[in-house]
């Protein structure tokens, strides 16, 4: 194996769609980041799941922030309010008022809420393993549209490496199907990603700039870093190397 770069930044996404928590370390299992999109929000009228990408009404959801604090509940933050647990009616009465519809917070089944009165959100789509994305990708995308800013965030990835100098373009794109170790943890590359319009969305700092997803559309034939599934379950930090 050959060592490709350093784990950079982690992410963890609470609530799909948010902006999720930068972290220092993160526990992993074959479907990824512990404690990732556990929740959802969701138009209370119809229950359809937040959908950014296609729906106008919810491309302000990434201003909006989860996390998951010591004992493990997860709270959210609307810009203008402090931080809420989910079920906190509060938090609904925010989220309403800032996306101008009823919106509520629902868990997924794989959450593993056992009331049995909760209301789950429905699957958008299936829960994706460990979403990694690489500088060289970033670097790449900002030398085909200089204009733009690729920033890494628009991308969402769970782990954020800082590759090695003689790597370069979309270079996670050749990993398909490799054995890979991120810190101490093994794992297998299994699909490219399959960018969408979330990328192209404005949030903090970043514009809306349609030129990202066209020229991953174009030069990456609609792909941008990988999906990983750990081969064993363990914890993952930045600042270990990767090696593939």
């Amino acid at each position: 194996m050959r060592k490709v770069g350093t784990i950079s930044e982690l992410w963890r996404y609470p609530v799909s769609s948010t902006s999720g928590e930068k972290l220092e370390q993160c526990e992993v299992t074959a479907n990824g980041v512990v404690g990732d999109r556990r929740f959802a929000l969701v138009d209370a009228a119809t229950g359809g799941v937040a959908y950014p990408e296609r729906d106008k009404r919810w491309q302000r959801a990434i201003f909006v922030k989860s996390r998951i604090v010591s004992d493990g509940d997860v709270e959210v933050q609307v810009p203008g309010h402090d931080w809420w647990s989910v079920d906190a009616p509060r938090l609904t009465e925010a989220l309403t008022a800032f996306f101008e519809f009823e919106v509520s917070v629902r868990p997924y089944e794989r959450a593993g809420s056992t009331s049995a009165d909760i209301v789950f959100a429905n699957n958008r789509y299936e829960v994706s393993p460990l979403h990694l994305l690489t500088s060289a990708s970033v670097d790449h995308l900002k030398a085909i549209h200089p204009d733009g800013d690729p920033d890494r965030r628009r991308f969402r990835p769970n782990v954020y490496l800082e590759t090695d100098a003689d790597l370069s373009g979309f270079a996670e794109l050749q990993w398909i199907d490799a054995h890979v170790r991120l810190g101490d943890i093994p794992a297998t590359v299994i699909a490219p990603t399959k960018r969408c319009g979330f990328t192209i969305i404005a949030q903090d700092g970043l514009e809306n700039d349609p030129e990202i997803l066209r020229n991953v559309m174009k030069f990456g034939n609609r792909n941008m870093g990988v999906y990983c599934r750990p081969d064993e379950p363990g914890f993952i930090s930045v600042g270990e190397p990767v090696f593939v």
